[in-house]
């Protein structure tokens, strides 16, 4: 009774962290700035939690200055062992490694988000995540967001439907991303209505919308437009075009639909 005693107490508090363990990233590799939490079972004393230096080295109480930069908590926490094992300061050391900051792995988010900029990767950031911390999106965003790696892995930038993600409408799963990734939210896609409609102006491009739901945005016909004649101005590689306007059909981004006055 008293050995399972025993083993009851040296297994309730490694099925404590066990679940903090499990989930760590083991793929997230450790750099300078980053924030480790030691824990040494069964020695408070050679517990501690440490900011690794610029070199990538922490400050451990039984070791003094190791380097930790570029391994992941795993292979930190064998590192760590094997020297307390050659110290001899523990019999049979069991030594855990968590990450309590990350700071040496950055995302770059910019474009029409509130507060483009650098942003630490946490475990299991998401796309969301990051442009969430960023501010979120502007007003004028996109529906879309663009990566781009620096690492030969991503060889084409992807482009993600944010409205789509954020809707849960998407069977593609959210990227992952790493360190160096480039996050941009272009600013969103516009067409135009002039003349004789309500409220002349910019409004958001849709894909898929009519001559008709663009004059609808617009405020609708005033008393004097006509639908004859209605113009679109449309731009295609650098050539101005006019193209007559029919309600049914689809306009394209930064269309410029002209509605004239009826001369009766």
């Amino acid at each position: 009774m008293r050995k399972l005693r025993l083993a009851f107490g040296i297994l309730l508090p490694l099925l404590a962290i066990w679940p903090l363990w499990s989930h760590a990233d083991q793929a997230y590799r450790l750099g300078p700035n980053d924030v480790v939490r030691i824990s040494v079972f069964g020695q408070p004393d050679l517990s501690t939690v440490s900011r690794l230096s610029e070199n990538g080295s922490a400050t451990i109480p039984f070791a003094g200055e190791v380097r930790l930069s570029g391994m992941t908590a795993r292979e930190a926490e064998r590192k760590l062992t094997q020297i307390l094992a050659n110290k001899q300061i523990v019999k049979s050391p069991q030594v855990a490694v968590f990450v309590e900051e990350f700071e040496s792995q950055k995302v770059a988010v910019v474009g029409q988000v509130g507060k483009p900029g650098m942003y630490s990767l946490t475990r299991g950031s998401t796309l969301l995540d990051l442009i969430s911390e960023a501010g979120g999106l502007s007003e004028d965003a996109g529906d879309v967001a663009i990566i781009t790696r620096k690492r030969s892995t991503m060889d084409n930038p992807v482009t993600v439907d944010l409205r789509a993600l954020l809707e849960g409408a998407t069977a593609v799963p959210e990227p992952k991303l790493v360190d160096g990734d480039r996050v941009y939210v272009p600013k969103m896609e516009q067409f135009f209505v002039y003349g004789e409609v309500n409220k002349p102006g910019a409004y958001r491009f849709e894909a898929g919308m009519t001559v008709m739901q663009a004059l609808s945005v617009a405020g609708g016909l005033t008393d004097k437009a006509t639908e004859r004649g209605m113009k679109i101005h449309r731009s295609k590689s650098g050539v101005e075009q006019v193209v007559p306007a029919q309600l049914t059909m689809q306009i394209e981004p930064n269309d410029v639909i002209q509605v004239k006055e009826s001369l009766f």
